[in-house]
């Protein structure tokens, strides 16, 4: 449309200035002349327009090489931040990692003193921290952007000029502009991060807010980290004392009751035992006296029910004695003292018992004792209450260096304990034993199907003492 406007008006012009064939030649070479003008502006708007577009790329390329280099920077700092897990060394590296990021010339980090009304330096780079170590800044302090960062919780910035004005930090300092971000963790200050620009000229722009705010709260998490993984630390340390503590307890308790079983076994061996097989001797003595002297009958039926009973006590104490503490246990120890329990309760039950129990040999001498009373605790539920053909009881060592004891029944199994009313410490006594040697026990009955008893001990206790 506007080439159709200027050939009309170049034709119109030659029209009247000249006429024939020289007329339209006129408006040609009109057309022509401003046609060329028009394009030649055209030319020129285009690459007015080019031009801004190209300062306009090279200014977006440039911001994105900035944003990607801080980001860059930023993930640096935030890996450098988050490796370590003790609180003052996220402190200190939050330090260090501010000043490059922010591109500060000062970086301070401040905390609370004991009553919470005062920060104090307690990292620094760029200044030397002994100077300003004794400097406080008052939570209260209008003038101070430190403190008022700390009471807003949020990063804030302001430009000194170099004047020292504010806080005792800033007159130390003397910047040129300062920004400050709080570290809030678990919902308290827990520091204040301050960086500083000396050189005149210097100030910290809405980008230095945004990029303080986000390392400071990524410090936070991870001082909150560092201080959740300490008090865990601590908690579990006072939990494994105690621990260790009650083990030494129970250990100590397991073996006062061992001596007293041991000693219990002496006395009723030494005592009561010799003492009836005398009377017993005196009996069978009587018996055949009377037997020679042709007394009747009825003399010799009394002294032979008295002679059966006096001989199953006797049979009773020295399975008591037995029970107690086998003397094998501890003259010959646990693999030979098993076998002596074996061979009992194959004698005195009709049941079977298959073992395998060389490698408790490494054992010391208590731990042998302690794991032998968790057998015969083990055989002597499965006898009384599963009343079963055959009993497995194997000593295996474990991947990790250990040692598992499993006692396998085939009898009634059970599911939550024998119900006949009586009290039943078995179960006790072995959990407590288990406790003793630091191992794990568990028991796995199917009802028809048998028991299985498994105590899996660590390598520490699997070792001679």
């Amino acid at each position: 449309m506007l080439c159709v406007g200027v050939s009309a008006l170049a034709l119109a012009a030659a029209r009247r200035t000249f006429s024939g064939e020289l007329a339209l030649i006129a408006a040609g070479v009109g057309c022509v002349l401003v046609l060329g003008l028009v394009g030649v502006f055209a030319l020129r708007r285009d690459a007015a327009r080019l031009r801004a577009s190209e300062r306009w790329q090279r200014r977006l390329r440039g911001e994105l090489r900035s944003q990607s280099a801080f980001l860059d920077a930023l993930v640096t700092s935030l890996g450098a931040i988050s490796s370590s897990l003790d609180g003052t060394r996220v402190f200190d590296s939050t330090t260090a990692q501010a000043q490059a990021l922010l591109d500060a010339d000062v970086t301070v980090l401040m905390v609370p003193d004991a009553d919470s009304r005062r920060l104090r330096p307690a990292a620094a780079r760029g200044v030397a921290l002994g100077p300003i170590a004794g400097l406080a800044v008052e939570l209260d302090d209008r003038s101070s952007v430190t403190a008022e960062a700390a009471r807003s919780r949020t990063a804030a910035a302001a430009d000194l000029g170099g004047t020292g004005e504010g806080d005792p930090l800033m007159a130390h300092v003397r910047p040129h502009a300062v920004l400050a971000a709080p570290l809030v963790v678990m919902g308290e200050v827990q520091a204040v991060l301050v960086a500083a620009r000396v050189k005149a000229g210097g100030r910290f722009g809405p980008d230095d807010l945004t990029r303080a705010a986000v390392l400071a709260d990524f410090a936070a998490r991870a001082a909150e980290n560092a201080f959740l993984f300490q008090r865990v630390e601590a908690l579990l340390a006072q939990a494994r004392i105690r621990e260790a503590e009650r083990a030494e307890l129970s250990r100590r308790v397991v073996s006062a009751e061992q001596d007293e079983r041991r000693k219990l076994s002496l006395e009723l061996h030494d005592g009561p035992l010799q003492t009836l097989s005398g009377v017993g001797m005196m009996l069978d003595a009587a018996y055949e006296d009377i037997s020679a002297a042709g007394v009747g009958d009825p003399a010799l039926d009394v002294l032979s029910i008295a002679r059966d009973r006096q001989r199953g006590v006797i049979r009773s104490l020295r399975e008591l004695c037995f029970a107690l503490e086998p003397w094998v246990l501890r003259d010959e120890g646990f693999v030979t003292a098993v076998n002596a329990l074996a061979d009992e309760f194959e004698r005195n039950h009709a049941v079977r018992l298959a073992l395998d129990v060389d490698a408790a040999a490494v054992l010391s001498g208590d731990d042998q004792v302690c794991l032998y009373q968790i057998v015969r605790e083990a055989v002597t539920n499965a006898v009384k209450h599963a009343r079963p053909r055959t009993i497995d009881v194997s000593v295996t060592g474990t991947e990790g260096g250990g040692l598992e004891l499993r006692v396998h029944d085939d009898g009634a199994g059970f599911t939550e304990g024998p119900d006949d009313g009586l009290p039943h410490h078995g179960m006790a006594s072995m959990r407590e034993r288990a406790a003793v040697l630091s191992a794990q026990l568990r028991i796995d009955s199917v009802p028809g199907e048998g028991t299985t008893v498994r105590v899996t001990m660590p390598r520490r206790v699997a070792d001679v003492a």
